[in-house]
């Protein structure tokens, strides 16, 4: 999977955009921190109707494993 920002800022100094990935009824599962433009991850083929989210944490990442701070996007996966 690879995600590539295409409009706004990069995360706020001291601050981190984190990429999770949501399978339907489940947890989310981080995929890696986007601390610069892009984000390139080694994943399956990613499941339609399964989510794709960011959200803004702590430098570093979440310090729970489970998102913290706000969701900044989020879209479903499809079939194309």
């Amino acid at each position: 999977i690879t995600v590539i920002r295409v409009a706004g800022a990069a995360a706020p100094s001291g601050q981190v955009q984190e990429l999770w990935i949501i399978a339907p009824e489940a947890a989310p599962v981080s995929l890696g921190l986007l601390s610069g433009d892009s984000l390139s991850t080694p994943y399956p083929d990613a499941p339609a109707g399964w989510t794709l989210a960011v959200s803004l944490e702590p430098e570093g990442g979440s310090p729970t494993g489970a998102p913290t701070g706000p969701v900044l996007a989020a879209g479903v996966i499809s079939d194309n």
